[in-house]
């Protein structure tokens, strides 16, 4: 019995011995602290790129190009914030002249020079006409309109005067554009101004069946000038003949006969406008017209020489043209084609 108890002890020895070998030998070899702290602190390996010389370098290493080489942001990392922009505050620069010097002048530009800036720079001053019309005494100096932005000014011609060309030095940034008043003999002429930005300055050149005028033109942000007309100093002279004349035949109806010639045929057609007489005065020549004028279409006139027409100034005054010339033969022509008017003015000596 005995016996049987310690075989039985021996055996489950053996048991319990062969179960903890094979775990033994199954397990896997656990690392020592020694071995973890190298791998823990082994610095990684890494490779060279190979020393090529970059283009261009002679030979030069490329790690100190690409050292030296700005890296561009990645496209997260931009600032996409808006930047303020800086707001002009002078006036745009003036035209680029095609060479970059000036011109010399002569002795004889220069007196030319001289006389125009003094004739442009004559401080003669406007003078306040009805409802706040500026205006100007023609051919005294060179008028300067101010005009705005945003802003029409109005130059008014003489009543009858009809423009023949408009010249404007700037004709991108300024508009200059007709319009008319009145009727028959009583239409006049206006020049509509209007700048498209300020601090412009430029010129313009109006020529009319009468004249020529040379205005200056400047733009500022808000100072304009509504209305601008002119005196003539023609106007005046003829006035004051006209009134000797009346004068003259109230007193002494002899008077105008001995001093004006009234030696001329009208013939044509017979409008309401159609003159009533004309005479001369030896140097400037008067057709006189009907009341009737103020309310019709007033006629062109054409002065004939040698059966052609002649350039001839004139002007309107009342109900009278004052034409600057003694002429042979001249018409008076209103209306076009088949309703066409014409009235024939024949000198007979």
């Amino acid at each position: 019995m005995r016996n049987k108890f310690i075989i039985s002890l021996s055996v489950l020895a053996l048991l319990i011995g062969g179960n903890s070998h094979a775990k033994t030998t199954h397990r896997p070899k656990a690392k020592s602290h020694h071995s973890y702290s190298k791998i823990k602190h082994k610095k990684p390996v890494t490779t060279q790129n190979p020393k090529v010389p970059a283009i261009g370098s002679n030979g030069q290493n490329t790690d100190t190009v690409l050292s030296n080489t700005p890296i561009m942001p990645s496209p997260d990392s931009l600032i996409t914030e808006p930047v303020a922009i800086e707001t002009r505050k002078v006036p745009p620069p003036s035209a680029n002249l095609m060479s970059g010097k000036n011109s010399s002048l002569t002795k004889r530009e220069t007196a030319g020079m001289a006389i125009a800036k003094s004739y442009s720079n004559n401080q003669v001053m406007p003078v306040k006409g009805a409802e706040g019309v500026v205006v100007f005494p023609f051919g005294e100096t060179m008028p300067s309109i101010v005009c705005a932005p945003l802003i029409v000014c109005d130059i008014t011609l003489q009543p009858g005067e009809i423009i023949n060309d408009i010249n404007v030095g700037d004709a991108v940034r300024w508009k200059l554009s007709p319009a008319t008043s009145g009727s028959g003999m009583n239409v006049t002429t206006h020049v509509i101004v209007k700048p498209t930005d300020a601090a412009l300055q430029t010129n313009t050149i109006i020529t009319t069946n009468r004249r020529t005028y040379v205005l200056k033109l400047v733009s500022r942000r808000t100072d304009y000038m509504a209305r601008i007309s002119f005196t003539y100093a023609q106007d005046m002279d003829d006035k004051w003949r006209d009134y000797k004349i009346r004068m003259g035949s109230q007193d002494n109806p002899q008077t105008e006969q001995g001093n004006l010639n009234f030696n001329y045929n009208i013939s044509g057609a017979k409008p309401r406008w159609k003159p009533i007489r004309v005479y001369n005065d030896t140097s400037k020549t008067y057709i006189e017209f009907p009341d009737a004028i103020k309310t019709t279409e007033a006629p062109a006139l054409l002065v004939l020489g040698d059966n052609q027409e002649q350039l001839v100034n004139y002007r309107v005054i009342g109900t009278k043209y004052i034409v600057d010339k003694i002429f042979d033969k001249a018409e008076l022509i209103s209306g076009t084609g088949s309703k066409q008017t014409k009235v024939t003015i024949l000198r007979k000596d």
